[in-house]
């Protein structure tokens, strides 16, 4: 069985309150800074409708530069400032993976796509001036083994890191969360223990609430899984939520609900809801029964869960109950279109879906009624970057590194195909009317 972590799309990050009545998000915050993964509130959507929808290598580019290594992890942007983490190949360690349970629990479980904990490994932070491209700075958060095997196709620098505008935070799982501030200097560094993932590698993101940040560190068959908070001043531990979900890579989300917040956590066997100020469960239901890769989006009351393998699935689920809510707060749900690795866009009233070959469905967000199904990009691809939206516009971006906008609303029509000429894994960041784009080998600036 061949599982790509969502670390090939992925990677969370600043205060990510969502409400639940669909709202056009604070232009000021949207426009100016792009702080976690897939923005703001973690939606993937972009305020504004000013930035460019045609590009070329040698088209809009505003400025490209080289990226050292190999890292999925998306751009961060707070003014002036765009962070990027990456991994750099050493020497052989000597360093074996631990030994992984299978799905039928029992030890040896190896999969045939894992690979790379017999050598060590360069993790950096690196610092861009936005405007230009120049680069800041680099430090090197840490240079050692690697506890887990991780997918061939997913890096050891796939979380996006997250800022509030005072420190960055870099998470790289097993190697433990480093805090920096603006100018570069290390304030401070924790461990989490040594988190594996069936030899398939990193891939969740860090999130911010209020003077917290929130980890969600899942893994194996449930041994060890939890969600973590620590003062993102000092790197204490404030709270504990051990979990018995196996290993996920979905970033957790945070909404607002009839004036409570809830951390919205995804799961196999569970999904669940806390409180992000003590980590106490408010409520659970049975979970998506397949890799939960994708990160959840949310809007017009409901949460949106979904997974792509080995079955697809989206669940609809209404927040804002107690105790086990599975019979009780299941809106809709849906058993085709979505992706192994790449999370959806709920953008307007439309919930879009994608399939690892960039199948685009249309669901309106609040019946599950299907809009359209079926809308196949026109060059075929394999596709592992998230799902992106601004204006009237949702933009898909495929391993070579195509963009095809596609015109929002309930009719597929794809109105761009732009390319950066080279492979594109990370999705897609939005600020101050760029589009940042992490290729395979640069780091590229669209304006």
């Amino acid at each position: 069985m061949q599982i790509l972590p969502r670390g090939l799309a992925v990677a969370c990050a600043a205060v990510a309150v969502i409400s639940l009545s669909y709202r056009a998000p604070a232009a000021v915050v949207e426009e100016e800074n792009w702080p976690r993964w897939r923005g703001p509130e973690g939606r993937g959507v972009a305020a504004g409708a000013g930035y460019k929808d045609e590009w070329t290598p040698n088209r809009n580019i505003a400025w490209r530069v080289p990226v050292e290594g190999k890292g999925h992890s998306s751009p961060v942007v707070w003014g002036d400032h765009l962070f990027l983490t990456t991994s750099i190949r050493g020497g052989p360690s000597g360093h074996s993976a631990p030994d992984h349970l299978g799905y039928d629990l029992k030890p040896g479980y190896k999969n045939p796509d894992s690979e790379e904990s017999d050598h060590n490994y360069t993790l950096k932070v690196l610092a861009y001036h936005a405007g230009t491209g120049k680069l800041l700075w680099e430090r090197t958060a840490y240079e050692g083994i690697m506890w887990d095997d991780r997918h061939k196709r997913n890096t050891y620098a796939s979380p996006t890191v997250v800022t509030d505008g005072t420190l960055l935070y870099a998470f790289f799982e097993a190697p433990g969360l480093y805090a920096y501030d603006f100018t570069g200097n290390l304030v401070w560094k924790a461990s989490l223990g040594n988190i594996a993932k069936g030899g398939m590698g990193p891939g969740t993101s860090p999130i911010l609430y209020q003077d917290l940040i929130i980890l969600q560190i899942d893994q194996e068959m449930g041994a060890g899984s939890a969600i973590v908070a620590l003062d993102k001043k000092t790197g204490k531990q404030v709270w504990r939520t051990d979990r018995s979900t196996r290993r996920t890579w979905g970033t957790p989300i945070i909404v607002t609900v009839g004036g409570r917040d809830e951390l919205m956590a995804t799961g196999a066997e569970m999904i669940a809801a806390y409180d992000p100020k003590t980590g106490k469960q408010l409520w659970h239901a049975t979970g998506l029964q397949n890799h939960p890769i994708p990160s959840a989006v949310a809007g017009h009351g409901l949460v949106f869960f979904s997974a792509g393998y080995p079955r697809k699935r989206v669940l609809a689920v209404k927040p804002g109950g107690d105790g086990d809510i599975t019979e009780s707060a299941l809106a809709w749900r849906y058993d085709k279109g979505t992706a192994y690795t790449a999370s959806p866009v709920l953008h307007g009233e439309y919930l879009y879906l994608m399939t690892d070959g960039g199948i685009l469905t249309c669901l309106n967000a609040v019946t599950g009624e299907v809009a359209y199904e079926g809308g196949r990009p026109p060059v075929p691809g394999s596709y592992r970057s998230s799902l992106a939206a601004f204006g009237d516009k949702v933009l898909q971006t495929s391993e070579d590194g195509d963009t095809f906008v596609v015109r929002a609303g309930p009719r597929h029509e794809v109105l761009r195909h732009n390319s950066v000429g080279e492979p594109v894994w990370a999705s897609l960041a939005f600020a101050n009317g760029t589009i940042y784009i992490r290729g395979a080998e640069h780091l590229f600036a669209v304006r």
